[in-house]
């Protein structure tokens, strides 16, 4: 893996974080580079990626912030006496800034979030339970939140392949023969010679992957595992130039990491190397050779298999301003267009949330008071249906059995009642009353119904004359909707209507402020990034219609049209020069271009390449060539 396309390669020892000390926060009181310092340091070492624009694809999506608008004034005539002309600014273009730009805007965005301060209230002042908590802000690009990371993935491993829980449990492992294999997949930043603006060599990366992820899972399934014997953990990270990387230093990659419970070669994942490439225009077969780009191990090879995806996957406790240029470079395109740089399969991440759940119960500072899966609730997760009544992971609860059987399954049979019917428990009247009035912070109910009352006493009749009935049956003999069958187990039960049930819960946690260098600010409503499209016309034309082709095989005489006729037709060469001047004439859309150009040989012994024969595109159904 040394050419500009290959994926990056990095053993253990690179890593800082380990299984005893997962990771060491940033040291604030060391001084830190500013952010103007690692901007100069981007522009000095890549002057070169500095300077290009973040992406060249019209309809790219990226932070409003990153992106230049150009309008024209124009004025618009009132449509009655009594009104005024108004004035309004059409969109012309809006074009992306640089990937420096990107860079100095990350930093900055970082720089002030590690000055800011959350403050959380619940309740309000004279409430009982009224409580002020401040926290530091935090974003995906600091200590904290990497070590989170490297914590999800050991919880991952552990539940997957064993081991043993930082809260002193013991985790036997799902998989009992696991081997790792890992996958890297990347792109040419240069395909063709030319230089790629980031955010599109990304997508190019990115686009193949639900192709590949298909042709994956059937070849595992070909070779014998099924769904539940493979799980996987997909991250990016910059190439780097120290790795061999450096004609694509700054440029993403990503690595795909694979636990499977049985024995497989990197020769098993040929056709998955295949597809990406097949898929990815600036993709190699070099670079994506089983040999470059495929490494398996058995799990039992590896001392720390956490850490070896860590190292892999450029999970470090360190701060964004203390990470090497080309991974703040990386990370720049990554936030411009506001991606997330990590996935995995489903399974992965119940395991990790299930090792969670079992180091809360065994942790002294933990208030939960029973384990995962002891207490299981039916899902609404599409494909699952029950899961941990604790954390909502599905991990290791069999979905086979019913409700009942997993649940005296999970507690080993201790408290669990069963009724008439086969094992059907009572419904529980506060969680009703919760689902009735799922806003309140507090109610109570005593009492029931006329109509409620009515029904009870049918049911209580009928169960002196047939005490063994079943809920079925009561229903089917008192002349019961079905919807009244908790009802039925209620009065099996014995519970008693007029003995009051209520709740009543503590305030919940808001954000009241945001503290900015001791300046307090009211927390704004609503949230999420601002992204806006890019719009370049003159770009959009040359991409989308027969202009896309001029210049390769042959570049014919390209005529445009006028609206009033032949008479203001314009002939030239120039691909751009004619997307332009159809831009300038109002032709904007692709299709409303196609209706005004035309093609023609540009000698008479030429033939006209047949691509340039028809319209790339047609007008929408309503629309008719005028």
């Amino acid at each position: 893996m040394s050419s500009g396309e290959c994926g990056s390669r990095h053993t253990n020892e690179t890593n800082s974080v380990t299984p005893s000390q997962p990771g060491n926060s940033a040291d604030d009181e060391r001084e830190l580079p500013t952010p103007a310092e690692r901007v100069a340091e981007f522009r000095e070492e890549y002057g070169h990626l500095a300077r290009l624009p973040l992406t060249e694809v019209p309809g790219q999506r990226l932070r409003a912030s990153l992106l230049e608008e150009y309008t024209t004034e124009v004025e618009v005539e009132p449509l009655t006496d009594q009104e005024d002309a108004t004035t309004v600014f059409e969109l012309d273009k809006r074009v992306p800034l640089t990937w420096e730009a990107a860079v100095e805007q990350l930093l900055e965005s970082y720089e002030d979030s590690r000055n800011t301060t959350l403050k959380l209230e619940r309740g309000y002042e004279g409430h009982p339970e009224h409580e002020v908590f401040h926290k530091d802000a935090e974003t995906s690009w600091m200590p904290s939140y990497q070590k989170r990371y490297f914590a999800e993935l050991k919880g991952w491993v552990r539940e997957t392949i064993g081991g043993t829980r930082p809260s002193g449990g013991e985790c036997p492992g799902k998989f009992e023969n696991p081997h790792l294999a890992l996958l890297t997949r990347t792109a040419s930043s240069v395909p063709d010679g030319d230089r790629r603006p980031p955010v599109d060599h990304t997508e190019q990366v990115r686009t193949p992957w639900e192709g590949v992820y298909h042709t994956l899972r059937n070849r595992l399934r070909s070779l014998g595992f099924e769904s539940d014997q493979w799980d996987y953990y997909r991250k990016e990270e910059p190439h780097k130039s120290e790795r061999g990387g450096s004609l694509n230093s700054c440029y993403t990659h990503e690595h795909v990491m694979l636990i499977v419970d049985g024995e497989v070669s990197a020769e098993d994942f040929r056709p998955v190397m295949d597809k990406h490439v097949e898929d990815c225009d600036w993709a190699g077969d070099d670079a994506h050779s089983v040999e470059r780009a495929v490494e398996v191990l058995p799990a039992d090879e590896v001392e720390d298999v956490a850490a070896y995806v860590a190292s892999y996957t450029g999970i470090q406790p360190a701060g964004l301003l203390e990470r090497s240029i080309e991974y703040v470079a990386w990370a720049a395109t990554q936030w411009a267009a506001n991606r997330k740089r990590r996935t995995r399969s489903n399974a992965a991440g119940w395991a990790a949330t299930a090792d969670a759940c079992k180091q809360r119960f065994e942790s002294d500072k933990s208030e939960q008071e029973v384990t995962h899966g002891e207490e299981i609730v039916v899902s609404d997760r599409r494909g699952v249906e029950y899961e941990c009544a604790e954390c909502g992971s599905p991990w290791g609860i069999d979905q086979d059995q019913t409700l009942t059987a997993a649940r005296l399954s999970a507690g080993d049979s201790g408290g669990t009642t069963a009724v008439a019917d086969g094992g059907v428990e009572v419904p529980d009247r506060e969680e009703q009353l919760r689902e009735q009035w799922p806003s309140a912070t507090a109610a109570a109910t005593v009492g029931e119904t006329p109509t409620e009352r009515k029904k009870r006493q049918a049911i209580e009749s009928h169960l002196k004359r047939h005490p063994n009935a079943t809920v079925t049956e009561v229903l089917g003999l008192c002349s019961l909707p079905p919807d009244d069958a908790s009802l039925v187990r209620e009065v099996m039960a014995g519970v008693d209507r007029s003995e009051a049930v209520g709740f009543d819960d503590p305030p919940d946690w808001r954000l009241d402020a945001v503290i900015v260098e001791d300046e307090e600010h009211p927390a704004a409503s609503g949230g999420g990034v601002d992204m806006a499209e890019v719009v370049m016309p003159v770009e959009r034309l040359l991409n989308e219609t027969r202009l896309q082709y001029h210049g390769n095989e042959q570049s014919p005489t390209i005529v445009v049209h006028g609206s009033d006729g032949p008479g203001e037709s314009v002939a030239s060469y120039s691909a751009r020069g004619q997307a332009a001047r159809l831009v300038g004439l109002g032709y904007r859309e692709p299709w409303a271009a196609e209706l005004r150009m035309e093609f023609q040989r540009r000698h008479p012994d030429h033939d006209l390449v047949e691509c340039f024969e028809e319209p790339e595109c047609r007008p929408p159904s309503p629309v008719r060539p005028g």
